[in-house]
C-alpha cells in the first residue's frame, strides 16, 4: 500500500501565531489580497493563502 502524505504549495502545519497574527490582521482593517498583505503578516505569500482559509 503506498504511503499517503500531502503536498502542494500551500499545505503548512497552522503556527498558533498565524491566527493571532491573521485575526489581527483582518481586525485592524487588513486584506489579503493586497500584495503588502506578505509585509504586514511576515509570511510567505503562500502563508498569508494559508492564514487567509
Amino acid at each position: 500500500m503506498p504511503k499517503l502524505s500531502f503536498s502542494g504549495h500551500e499545505t503548512f502545519h497552522c503556527k498558533t501565531h498565524w491566527l493571532k497574527k491573521g485575526y489581527d490582521f483582518v481586525k485592524n482593517g487588513g486584506n489579503f489580497n493586497n500584495p503588502d498583505a506578505v509585509v504586514n503578516l511576515g509570511v510567505g505569500k503562500n502563508m498569508v493563502t494559508s492564514i487567509y482559509y
